[in-house]
């Protein structure tokens, strides 16, 4: 483990994210939760119905909720995560909903399996590695023939201003997480965290040891160098000229996470 998945575990042990208030199988699969998993389905052209049967990877799984979504639709679900406190939450998770999910423990950096799959998902892990694209180009590899990998990533531009607060915050509070954490409740809250999932997200959001920033222009040369080809994004976005424009555009909206799907050709 090198020292910023060292930190970056760290982190998660104290605070395990998402920590999403998922108690029955309404809060799994309709409302928010839905239509976040609607919106990153759609950019590999699927829909909940098209799991079913399908070999499907999460790496980077954090608490396990798309995890036990895709499982719950019927896919065969392989996940993974570095923190121990996550794959705990993950695990009780599927065990709720009587699920069958294939939990590791394990950096990314380290992952094997035998196995290929239909589609891979690495949402909101791959910018707190220290090297994104390599993590990137070793899970491509467990992509079948015409199978999917779909990336979650902060966004270059999007990103912006809250990269400003986060080093104001750094400035003002250290690197120490329950000073940072007090810090963010103190002067930009005004008020403690009311629940697990609200400082799960607050912490994520501001507390957090390691970022990195990527664009669009980035991962479709990530597809292009290995043999992907691009199929959607969200929010939508150009895959030619017109990106950089769409990108600013999400950096006056305040769009800071973007998602990038390819197929392997």
């Amino acid at each position: 483990m090198d020292r910023i998945a060292g930190r970056v575990n760290k982190f998660y042990e104290r605070y395990p994210y998402p920590s999403l208030p998922i108690r029955t199988e309404r809060d799994l699969i309709h409302k928010l939760h839905s239509n976040v998993m609607g919106n990153i389905l759609g950019t590999v052209e699927l829909t909940s119905s098209d799991l079913a049967g399908k070999d499907i990877m999460d790496a980077g799984c954090g608490t396990g909720e798309k995890a036990a979504y895709f499982s719950y639709h019927g896919a065969r679900v392989t996940a993974f995560d570095l923190c121990s406190a996550s794959l705990e939450k993950a695990r009780e998770l599927a065990d709720k909903f009587n699920l069958q999910v294939e939990f590791s423990h394990c950096d990314m950096a380290k992952f094997w399996t035998e196995k290929r799959f239909d589609h891979v998902f690495c949402l909101g892990a791959l910018h707190h590695t220290e090297k994104p694209y390599d993590n990137f180009l070793a899970l491509s590899k467990f992509c079948k023939p015409g199978g999917t990998i779909t990336v979650g990533l902060y966004n270059r531009y999007g990103r912006l201003r809250h990269r400003l607060v986060r080093t104001w915050i750094g400035f003002r509070a250290g690197l120490d997480f329950d000073k940072r954490m007090e810090y963010v409740e103190r002067s930009i809250y005004g008020r403690k965290m009311r629940s697990v999932h609200e400082a799960a997200y607050v912490a994520d959001k501001y507390v957090h040891p390691h970022e990195s920033y990527h664009t669009v222009e980035e991962v479709l040369g990530w597809f292009k160098k290995n043999g992907f080809s691009f199929i959607g994004a969200h929010p939508r976005t150009d895959a030619g000229a017109g990106a950089f424009f769409t990108q600013l555009k999400w950096m006056v909206k305040g769009n800071g996470f973007f998602v990038m799907s390819g197929k392997k050709e």
